[in-house]
């Protein structure tokens, strides 16, 4: 319903883009290998990569043992650092600040997965994630009075308290399963001065959508694009046109 709408300025904070393996990726772990590398070099040239730590909980029978190893992290970042990827041996990862298009995004991790996958044939992912959360942030004066820019129908949690000056946070989570896909919507005033009494007017969508399974390349690209329908759906549903008209529709597909 929502797949040509397309929106010239976007009230997105950032989206990720997340695969777990539910068998770790060998031979990562003191080098990626040359293809990869340069597929990502492409799209993220700066290159940082780090050490952290890996906790994995073991159980025998009644007992339980907690292991903690030291692991490659290969982070790297877009020439204006508003986009990073992250690939450890159980994940990989794109975070983006600075949303331009679906076309673009998926342009990146298709770019980069491609090579990932042909590197290793025998991969699956165990899991496929897709987040966009989106901050309202208006420079306005009544922080709570939302009607204008949400639907309605989500403000009851507002609308609910009577003593509405000593609110400091305002937050609703609703789970759904569509047939596989898992979908995370949190909704509400957040309050970046917590645990002050709300003050500024910012009102955060945050949607995000994943499959469990089993998957190869294909289907890492389908679970993507079921995933980006069904949170634009949900977030066209929650904002009004008022919201529309700031954000400044365009005619061109997103």
């Amino acid at each position: 319903m929502y797949e040509n709408v397309c929106y010239k300025t976007l009230f997105l904070k950032e989206v990720i883009f997340r695969i777990d393996f539910p068998s770790p990726l060998e031979g990562i772990e003191k080098q990626l290998p040359n293809k990869l590398t340069k597929a990502i070099l492409e799209k993220f040239p700066i290159s940082e990569p780090q050490k952290t730590h890996a906790q994995e909980f073991q159980f025998a029978g009644p007992n339980f043992q907690s292991k903690t190893s030291e692991i490659m992290q290969w982070v790297f970042h877009g020439e204006n650092r508003k986009k990073s990827l992250t690939i450890e041996p159980t994940s990989f990862v794109i975070l983006v600040r600075d949303y331009k298009s679906y076309e673009d995004f998926i342009e990146d991790f298709n770019h980069i997965l491609t090579v990932l996958f042909n590197e290793n044939k025998d991969i699956t992912a165990g899991r496929v994630g897709l987040r966009y959360v989106n901050l309202i942030d208006l420079n306005e004066p009544e922080p709570l009075e939302w009607k204008k820019h949400v639907n309605e129908q989500i403000l009851g949690i507002i609308d609910f308290h009577e003593e509405k000056q000593f609110l400091t946070r305002i937050f609703h989570i609703v789970e759904y399963n569509f047939d596989g896909l898992s979908v995370k919507y949190q909704f509400g005033i957040a309050n970046s001065d917590y645990p002050a009494q709300i003050k500024k007017k910012q009102f955060v969508l945050d949607i995000d959508a994943y499959s469990h399974g089993a998957f190869d390349y294909g289907d890492i690209l389908n679970c993507v694009e079921d995933a980006h329908v069904k949170i634009q759906d949900i977030f066209e549903r929650s904002i009004t046109d008022e919201t529309r008209q700031l954000m400044k529709q365009k005619n061109d597909v997103q």
